[in-house]
């Protein structure tokens, strides 16, 4: 996977001309362009669509045009958390979807001012050097939203490159859209979110310290701080989950099948640092677990509900240590919504239908 990055300076630059066109990177592309949020299955036929555009024109590149921070945050600077992926989430889907080339821009005030006819052939033909754009049925670029599936397709003519529009992607015949997503999560939907991505919605994050009540009780639990404070988390309440860990924290189990262990993993974690720029990619070994989680403000031991709300994630069969690791967590059903116990008898008892309801769900 190349990344070429385009910082906001760079964009600048460019657009006043005082670097020159500084292009093409690439000797031809088909592309694909948008926040891609999610990168759920509408997202993923037009990148399968850049693949095959690829071929079918005879181009040297298969190329991803997106942005490191979602236009949201330019444009509504204090939005409630949304994103649906975060950063080194959305590279390491794009990475396992194949994708050769990423762009990765800033979206900047300079970037969004441009009209779509000076965007597409300063940056897309000029500087990647794009001969083939897959775009969304309801495609709009530029300011104003001027560049439409036919005005493209117009400058197209005049640039010389194709347009090809792929139709919307339905689920219950509803087209799927980052939107309804979002809306799903919010009420606990994780099945239907499931059904609109392709795949369990996740996290990926850091294990931090806890109050370690979970342990007293018998079920101890990992607290678990995202990448990202904008990450769009679930209705608040208990959840089957898997949770993926490294696989060296759980060398002491490794037998297929023992305690919660559903399975094995390579997945890739990109390494970032702070602008977004990509260090080092690479295959990661995980264990994959059965676990519940917990996503709320803890009221039986906090009477007056924590300020923010914590995700408590319980491991079945793990025993090891996870502090300051990474993990990976998904949403499989929600069992239940977060109430407040008399004491710690009643949570226990309910934590115990928890776990066997989660159990039956997940099959270990």
């Amino acid at each position: 996977m190349r990344l070429i990055r385009l910082t906001e300076e760079y964009i600048e630059e460019l657009i006043a001309g005082r670097i020159g066109v500084r292009g093409p990177q690439l000797e031809s592309c088909s592309l694909a362009l948008g926040s891609f949020d999610g990168l759920h299955r509408g997202h993923q036929k037009l990148i399968s669509r850049v693949r095959a555009g690829r071929q079918e024109h005879n181009l040297a590149s298969g190329a991803v045009f997106t942005f490191i921070q979602h236009p949201r945050q330019t444009l509504s600077p204090h939005s409630d958390p949304y994103l649906l992926t975060t950063w080194r989430e959305k590279l390491a889907l794009l990475e396992d979807l194949g994708c050769e080339v990423i762009v990765a821009a800033d979206f900047c005030p300079a970037l969004s001012r441009l009209d779509y006819k000076t965007f597409v052939s300063r940056f897309l033909v000029g500087y990647l050097g794009m001969k083939h754009l897959v775009a969304g049925y309801d495609v709009h670029l530029g300011a104003n939203r001027g560049g439409t599936a036919s005005t493209l397709a117009d400058l197209g003519g005049e640039l010389g490159f194709s347009v090809e529009v792929v139709p919307p992607v339905k689920w219950d015949e509803k087209v799927i859209s980052s939107t309804a997503i979002r809306k799903a999560l919010g009420q606990g939907r994780v099945e239907d979110a499931r059904q609109m991505l392709g795949r369990p919605y996740s996290l990926w994050g850091e294990v931090v310290p806890g109050d370690r009540r979970g342990r007293e009780i018998g079920y101890p639990t990992a607290n678990v701080q995202p990448f990202d404070d904008l990450k769009l988390l679930p209705e608040p309440g208990v959840y089957a989950v898997t949770v993926q860990v490294p696989a060296e924290v759980a060398s002491e189990v490794s037998e297929q099948g023992t305690g919660g262990i559903l399975g094995h993993s390579t997945e890739t974690l990109p390494e970032i640092d702070s602008n977004g720029d990509l260090l080092g990619s690479g295959p990661g070994q995980w264990v994959v677990f059965g676990g519940m989680l917990n996503f709320g403000f803890v009221p039986t031991f906090h009477t007056e509900g924590l300020t923010i709300p914590r995700l408590e994630a319980n491991i079945f069969g793990f025993d090891g240590d996870l502090r300051g690791r990474n993990v990976k967590i998904q949403w499989h059903k929600r069992l239940r919504g977060e109430r407040k116990f008399e004491g710690r008898d009643d949570l226990i008892r309910q934590l115990a239908l928890d776990e066997a309801e989660a159990r039956e769900i997940l099959g270990c």
